[in-house]
């Protein structure tokens, strides 16, 4: 991918058949589908690709366990079907992960058993055929760190996980292989419509340089997650608000708060939400929460009381404290409320797709493990308002960049694997210079040549764009993050020509951000 030839496209195009706005999963996948089927398409992303919701989720690829209790049997069916079809396009992405539900009584065991068993056969799947019922011993030498006292027996079944950051940008590249054309850092402030009232078109700036642009479109896409309210006015002052936000916090520990292969779910907790304990890239992710909020913000900030609760809730379950906090971080859900609930459990995980009086589109809620079905949808209705030629969706079948065929064991033990077929070439940048294949920082996977590979192919302007979502540093070990962000600033600068006022500044922008990851690293619970 290369920014500069994007702007070429843009500078060089007339009329797009279809703007999308927003670089999240959503706006993401309607781009793929919508170039798949041959449609001249433009994505454009305030941020970075994936800054928002998209890179901070519980990293699962799943049906939702906890929606068969409440009866959404559709939405649970077809989040199975498209856990299925990502795995087998993404495979080096999304791999399965075996989860364990200690049962603590007689009708709990009947009750998650019955469940999980038909969740087990609504997958359809031979990749996640994990079903069974264990003993309590078992259940002890599969999580070592479980707390013995009152577990009568344990559930096993299985779900998908993956890198969020990383399958976006993946899905990214896959866009633009089929022809789309995107750009980061690319902010819409306006939207300009026809003599009839109709979106036609968006206008936009490049962070970057403080270019203005107009592009022209059949159609518009808002895709723009947490945030479409704020397009929805560009297009309609009088519009309803649509998004009844949700905070989801989550912890990153050491992974001798698991000391396991196998992730923990906790059914019950206080908030009436489930609890994940998860191993994730040598590290365990604790979460998640549920906390109604006003503010939509960028970099939303764990509250002191989504920590304590986390904390108490792995202490209630698990033998002792967990011995450090590497990370905390949280993400916004858009969740879709129409008759505004003030109970964000109660609101619609579901997507929900809307045309407004002025034909604009929005497509918002849902979850990244339909975002396929939800692009589908969302670019069938796209096509026919626009009155483009009728095109089949093919992303069932559509493999996404960086798939290997006979993806094997051996091969994902190779740390580069998640890279896919791009992982040579990054071992080939580790090789032309001994500086590139050293490891950043003994705490964290990553080594030089990753950083070379996000500026020269994945269009990392950033600090943070390389040390939040190229590579997870932040995610990981915010303190090793800071650590090596001089260096790996020095390493952008020298790829990509600037000077060191510019070190400096990035510098300085990162510290900002990181302070929402270190805020409660040296916290301890009561």
């Amino acid at each position: 991918m290369n920014r500069d030839q994007m702007i070429s496209r843009i500078e060089d195009e007339k009329c797009w058949d279809i703007i999308v706005i927003g670089g999240g999963c959503s706006g993401v996948g309607c781009a793929v589908d919508a170039a798949s089927r041959g449609y001249k398409v433009l994505l454009l992303e305030k941020e970075d690709f994936g800054k928002g919701t998209s890179s901070r989720s519980t990293k699962l690829i799943h049906g939702g366990v906890r929606y068969l209790k409440s009866g959404q049997f559709r939405l649970v069916k077809e989040a199975l079907q498209e856990r299925e079809i990502l795995h087998k396009n993404a495979s080096h992405i999304v791999r399965r992960l075996d989860f364990l539900v200690p049962c603590y009584s007689f009708p709990e065991l009947l009750f998650y058993s019955c469940g999980l068993k038909l969740y087990d056969l609504m997958s359809h799947s031979s990749s996640f055929k994990r079903f069974a019922i264990v003993s309590s011993k078992t259940a002890f030498n599969l999580v070592p760190t479980l707390q013995t006292e009152n577990i009568k027996s344990g559930v096993i079944y299985s779900d998908g996980q993956f890198d969020d950051a990383r399958l976006l940008i993946s899905l990214v590249k896959t866009a633009v292989k089929l022809g789309a054309t995107v750009l980061n850092y690319a902010r819409v402030f306006a939207l300009s419509k026809n003599t009839q009232g109709a979106i036609d078109g968006v206008e936009f700036i490049d962070e970057e340089t403080g270019r203005l642009f107009y592009a022209k479109a059949k159609i518009v896409i808002n895709a723009t997650g947490a945030f479409c309210d704020s397009i929805r006015k560009m297009s309609d002052k009088t519009a309803v608000e649509l998004i009844s936000p949700s905070q989801g916090a989550h912890l990153v520990l050491d992974k001798s708060s698991l000391e396991s292969n196998y992730a923990v779910l906790i059914p019950k907790t206080t908030d009436k939400r489930v609890f994940f304990a998860i191993p994730w890239l040598d590290r365990v992710i604790i979460g998640t929460t549920d906390t109604p909020t006003k503010k939509i913000e960028i970099e939303p900030k764990a509250f002191k009381e989504e920590v304590e609760f986390l904390l108490e809730t792995y202490c209630a379950h698990f033998r002792q404290a967990p011995l450090r906090i590497y990370s905390v971080f949280a993400g916004i859900r858009p969740l879709v409320d129409i008759n505004k609930s003030k109970q964000t459990a109660k609101v619609s995980r579901d997507y929900f797709i809307e045309v407004d009086k002025h034909k604009l589109l929005t497509l918002t809620g849902g979850k990244w493990t339909t975002y396929r079905k939800m692009a589908e949808k969302t670019i069938d209705l796209a096509a026919s308002l626009a009155e483009l030629p009728a095109r089949r969706c093919v992303t069932k079948n559509l493999k996404i960049h960086g798939y290997v065929e006979n993806f094997t064991e051996d091969l994902e033990r190779n740390r580069l694997s998640i890279y896919g077929s791009d992982a040579k070439e990054i071992q080939e940048i580790a090789n032309q210079n001994e500086t590139y294949a050293e490891q950043l920082h003994e705490n964290l996977p990553y080594m030089a040549a990753e950083i070379v590979w996000a500026v020269r192919k994945e269009m990392a302007l950033t600090l943070e764009d390389v040390l939040s979502r190229r590579t997870r540093s932040l995610f990981l070990d915010a303190k090793a993050a800071v650590e090596i962000a001089p260096k790996v600033a020095r390493l952008m600068a020298k790829e990509m020509g600037k000077n060191d006022d510019w070190e400096k500044e990035q510098l300085e922008k990162f510290k900002q951000t990181a302070e929402n990851f270190l805020c409660f690293v040296n916290f301890v619970s009561d």
